[in-house]
């Protein structure tokens, strides 16, 4: 159980429909009193890969299968990191343009290294083991279908 300064674990993992906007975006849900530290990352779609310009991307997963990776990786993290630490991953589905945010990832622990370290470790992670996969247009109207994040 949490001490009296530790704050409430909030452990949320979500497919979205959709780019992120809004309050998908904001890490205010973890803003705690035993939170000394907050690390966020936002995966925006770029306008450019491997050399091309990128007009659009469409995401695509099997949405229970990678809920629960989701999940599954924020335990891990707070195992490895801080055992407190309240994260939140929202990932968006579906079709997104240069600008749109994919990927937001929050992490609340009492000390910056653990909020740092488990952050990262979550972006690398979720890059390696989601099931999602992305269709990349580019713009001379080619599509390539890329494993990952």
């Amino acid at each position: 159980m949490a001490s009296p300064s530790s704050p409430l674990r909030i452990r949320h993992a979500r497919i979205h429909d959709g780019p992120l906007r809004g309050d998908l975006v904001s890490p205010a849900a973890l803003i705690a009193p035993g939170h000394g530290a907050l690390t966020s990352f936002l995966g925006v779609v770029r306008d450019h890969s491997r050399g091309r310009t990128v007009t659009a991307l469409h995401y695509e997963c099997y949405r229970p299968m990678a809920q629960k990776v989701l999940a599954a990786l924020i335990d891990e993290s707070a195992a490895r990191f801080d055992r407190d630490l309240s994260a939140s991953i929202v990932h968006g589905l579906g079709p997104m343009v240069p600008g749109d945010v994919a990927l937001a990832i929050h992490v609340g622990s009492a000390h910056r290294a653990a909020a740092l370290d488990a952050c990262r470790h979550l972006i690398e992670r979720i890059k390696q083991d989601l099931p999602m996969w992305k269709r990349e247009r580019s713009a001379d109207g080619t599509d390539a279908w890329l494993a990952g994040s």
